[in-house]
């Protein structure tokens, strides 16, 4: 008798918010949260929330009090935001005849478990169930109420703020609320409770009901009531309409009942008989697939778990159950197909030292939730780096070939990997011998009549300069003039119309002309025909000084020669 007080009490799920678009394949994975009161068999005294995998079967803990916080008390529900975090009823230190405010709604993140304070106290003394609007707020069903009048309380989900929506009027002992497609409320009645023969909370109808409530004015009308409405807790609405409640009650033949949203009909889904799976239903959720899922308090081994419901046949089969259940209580389904993931790498072939950008900010998820990116920037299949943000640049100091990968995840865990190579080239290129065809070359005839000599004698007209180079890249020939200069600390500088001191002399070289070539690896001509500007070079001393640079920009140590440019005479 003690445990069916627990079960009418306290341990009894609230409504089912889902998250999984409108528009969702019946073959999309999909995700079960559950909160159970207790795990391991009765070993820990802390409730927990359980994530299941319809995928793949498994189960497991998701949060508990502990590291990942220690705001749970008494959890009756779960809905899902928008962006993929739990959001948990609580109801705080549960008595009949307890009417202190200690309830709370705490939000959950479902990548790490760690829990968050939303609301607490006010209006909310035992929250029995949570909805998430479409526009974020959350609507919460009070159970009890300040002063006993329950009601329906809207929390703003940033600053956690109350307002009442609806009090008092057709609701006596309320459990279970959801939304209906076109945006109003359904709250599930259980009615009249007796326990030993005894009223213990007591309602104008004995059995239990469906109100609708009017999200903008708060006005309550009957939707259907008594028939196979028998203690019925919570309910889960498709989107067509259909409204499908799950009785609670040891005298429901009906497990599962569909409700007509305009008539208020009432037909058989699953019944709860001698021979089925049901023991006593809690709550209830919608399978992309189409079958319903149902917590049942207890089942055949008196420790629960989620039982399936075929949706035309109402055939029952166990879904979950085993060690890590203890009672289980809320319920809430999330599709949860995995994210698209992309990757670009910024340039692809980079120099050492220079930073890659690597780019994720193309990758999606289908239910538009935010995703996580996990790097592996070394290419050895480890990620270990992990940002909320899509982009990073890093540099690599060494020659390597190597293939980055990132992992988009969501906050239900799905992943997906995405990868881009990346070359870097840390060498710099090598150049070979430097030299020229010519050192002298004739320059500008001198303003005075030029003497007659032998053609032969005279100095070549243009120069080849001649260089091997490691691999391909782009060469380029400085040409300067070495001019006379006067040293100013370090530097060389015009030295201005004064006489220079022998011991401030020094040589300055003057930019004439830079010469440019695309070079292949190996050995490279450039002929040079000593004019800048259609003009002969100024008769003088010269230096030719070479330098190339590989397709990533590693830059050759420079090389140089001499030349002198002298007058025809």
């Amino acid at each position: 008798m003690m445990r069916r007080q627990r079960i009418l009490f306290g341990l009894v799920l609230a409504a089912v918010a889902s998250t999984a678009p409108a528009k969702a394949a019946p073959d999309d994975p999909y995700l079960v949260y559950v909160a159970n009161r207790q795990v391991a068999k009765g070993q820990s005294e802390w409730p927990v929330i359980l994530r299941a995998d319809a995928t793949t079967g498994a189960i497991s803990e998701l949060s508990r009090n502990g590291p990942q916080g220690d705001l749970f008390l008494h959890p009756y529900d779960l809905a899902v935001e928008s962006d993929g975090s739990l959001i948990v009823a609580d109801m705080g230190q549960f008595a009949s005849d307890d009417a202190t405010p200690d309830g709370a709604i705490v939000r959950v993140d479902p990548r790490n478990g760690m829990q968050s304070l939303v609301s607490r106290g006010g209006a909310l003394v035992d929250p029995a169930g949570v909805a998430v609007a479409s526009d974020g707020a959350l609507y919460v069903l009070e159970n009890v109420g300040v002063g006993g009048v329950r009601g329906v309380i809207r929390i703003d989900p940033v600053s956690g703020a109350q307002t009442a929506v609806t009090q008092g009027g057709e609701l006596c002992n309320p459990f279970g609320i959801a939304f209906e497609p076109g945006g109003d409320l359904v709250v599930a009645d259980y009615g009249t409770l007796v326990l030993n023969n005894r009223p213990i909370v007591e309602c104008p109808r004995g059995t239990g009901s469906l109100v609708r409530v009017e999200r903008a004015t708060g006005r309550q009308t009957i939707l259907a009531e008594g028939d196979l409405l028998r203690s019925p807790f919570g309910l889960a609405i498709e989107p067509g309409g259909r409204i499908l409640v799950a009785n609670e009650g040891v005298t429901a033949t009906a497990a599962v009942v569909a409700v007509d949203p305009v008539t208020g009909r009432q037909s058989v889904v699953a019944s709860n008989t001698g021979g089925d799976v049901f023991r006593l239903p809690e709550r209830i959720g919608l399978a992309p697939d189409g079958r319903l899922l149902v917590t049942d308090f207890e089942l055949a081994d008196r420790f629960g778990g989620i039982v399936r419901v075929g949706p035309e046949d109402g055939a029952q089969t166990t879904g979950w159950q085993g060690e890590l259940f203890n009672n289980p209580l809320g319920l809430a389904v999330v599709v949860n197909r995995p994210p698209t993931a992309t990757l670009t790498a910024s340039p692809a072939t980079v120099a050492g030292g220079q930073p890659v950008r690597f780019d994720a900010s193309g990758s999606t998820d289908p239910e538009g939730l935010s995703l996580r990116y996990d790097w592996d920037l070394d290419g050895d299949g480890a990620f270990e780096r992990r940002t909320l943000a899509p982009a990073l640049s890093h540099p690599y100091a060494d020659s390597r070939a190597l293939t980055a990968q990132v992992r988009v995840s969501d906050p239900h865990r799905a992943t997906a990997t995405a990868s881009a190579p990346l070359t870097v080239d840390a060498t710099p290129p090598l150049l070979g011998a430097f030299g020229a065809s010519a050192r002298t070359v004739l320059g500008r005839e001198p303003p005075r009549r030029r003497r007659a000599g032998s053609a032969s004698a005279r100095p070549r007209r243009a120069t080849t300069f001649r260089y091997g180079l490691s691999e391909p890249g782009a060469v380029a020939i400085r040409i300067d003039r070495a001019l006379p200069g006067r040293r100013v600390r370090r530097t060389c500088r015009a030295p201005g119309r004064r006489k220079v001191p022998r011991r401030a002399r020094c040589t300055r070289l003057r930019q004439i002309i830079v010469l440019r070539q695309q070079a292949n690896a190996g050995a490279n001509v450039l002929r040079f025909a000593c004019r800048v500007r259609g003009r002969r070079l100024v008769p003088g001393r010269y230096r030719a000084t070479a330098e190339a640079v590989d397709v990533v920009g590693n830059r050759s140590p420079t090389k140089s020669i001499r030349l002198r440019v002298v007058s025809a005479r």
